[in-house]
């Protein structure tokens, strides 16, 4: 059996089945007469009643696997130490919203003194319960772009998981709360729907008409010109000068084939994003049939980050009422390997509750948690909806 000492007297207990976390020393005949503060097993994770009031968990002390998004351990650079928590699911009671439940911490000191303990306790009670562990470094490079890993930073009281910009964003002033908005959400040519089992992104029926228009005009215009290229070589009618000139139709013709052809295929291969939450996974399918082309599940989703260029102002009817503004805007998800696209939204209008600081705070490029009251767009609403569906954080990257 492993032990592991923790800041504050307590002591984690571990073996290949059982994850304890006990408030006492590393004595290991006190040990096993202690009664745990929380014991966590493959079935679930059972607390104390002075732990469950402490950090507001259920009554009955209980959580099943499900409850927990992922176990994280990560520095905390205020404070200089390692924290050990979890990551709650979103759920109604909570307003959609995860929530943090803080487990234990290492004294202060270097971030290599309790690595490997932290590292140790976090991994072995997500082995046990069966759920994602994510470790947050103490150091990291500077984040500027959707390739970048991971960038996540524990705050000192660890009541929130984040993305951190390459360095900290400026402070903001007061900012009014504002009410999150409901689907559905119309863009240029994508919109965003509930449906029984979720939400769907999807391209708007408008969009899909314009590619088929176009693709039969350009049929049209590929026979027109082949006709016409070839009619004039086989015609007994008077020679084209310059000659070269049917050639030319000819060419223009079979591009334009080609053109018609690639577009049709679009067509054929649109997909809609579908939010599942009875199956718990983000998948796109074809529009048009059952085939999934890419699927992952909600637990394998680390963060969303939606992308835009800088906010800009487009006037505001009264002095004291927001500036409005329009942005370009693309959604991703993050699987701890890769992005994967959503939808690429384009051009977005909105308002901003507080422009002179969201002008300043957008000088400076990288990540920083979303606040509706800087961009209040549809977007932004549609983000945080597909965030909280997924159960997972939500973060903006000014490009």
């Amino acid at each position: 059996m492993e032990i592991i000492s923790a800041a504050h007297n307590l002591t984690i207990q571990l073996s290949p089945t059982t994850w304890r976390l006990l408030n006492g020393s590393q004595d290991l005949d006190e040990l096993d007469i202690l009664p745990p503060l929380m014991e966590a097993q493959q079935t679930g994770i059972a607390c104390s009643p002075a732990f469950t009031r402490a950090r507001q968990l259920p009554g009955n002390g209980q959580l099943v696997p499900a409850d927990v998004a992922r176990v994280v351990v990560g520095w905390a650079p205020e404070s200089q130490n390692w924290h050990l928590g979890l990551l709650l699911s979103a759920t109604p009671e909570t307003g959609y919203k995860m929530r943090w439940c803080g487990l234990a911490s290492w004294p202060s000191s270097h971030a290599g003194e309790h690595l490997t303990s932290a590292k140790l306790a976090g991994q072995s009670l997500a082995r046990i319960i069966d759920r994602p562990f994510h470790l947050i470094p103490a150091e990291r490079e500077p984040v500027n772009n959707l390739s970048a890993t991971q960038p996540l930073q524990v705050t000192t009281r660890m009541s929130a998981l984040g993305l951190s910009a390459q360095t900290a964003p400026p402070v903001m002033p007061q900012a009014p709360d504002i009410a999150l908005q409901t689907p559905p959400f119309e863009f240029e040519d994508w919109c965003m729907v509930e449906v029984p089992r979720g939400f769907v992104w999807q391209r708007q029926s408008q969009w899909l008409i314009g590619g088929l228009v176009r693709a039969l005009i350009f049929g049209v215009l590929a026979v027109l010109f082949l006709v016409l290229g070839i009619g004039v070589q086989t015609s007994r009618l008077a020679t084209v000068t310059p000659e070269w000139l049917p050639w030319v139709g000819i060419v223009v013709s079979i591009l334009l084939i080609i053109t018609t052809v690639h577009t049709f295929f679009m067509l054929a291969r649109v997909g809609d994003v579908i939010i599942d939450v009875t199956l718990r996974e983000v998948r796109r399918q074809n529009r048009f049939s059952p085939k999934v082309q890419w699927r992952l599940p909600f637990d394998s989703i680390a963060y969303l980050v939606i992308s835009q260029t800088p906010a800009r102002a487009q006037g505001r009817p009264k002095r004291n009422q927001p500036m409005r503004t329009a942005q370009d805007v693309w959604l991703h998800m993050y699987d701890g390997q890769r992005f994967w696209q959503i939808a690429a939204l384009g051009r977005v209008e909105g308002q901003c509750h507080v422009w002179s600081a969201v002008r300043m705070a957008q000088k400076q490029r990288g990540r920083r948690p979303l606040e509706l009251a800087h961009y209040d767009t549809p977007a932004h609403h549609a983000a945080q909806v597909t965030a909280h569906a997924i159960g997972t954080g939500l973060w903006l990257d000014i490009r």
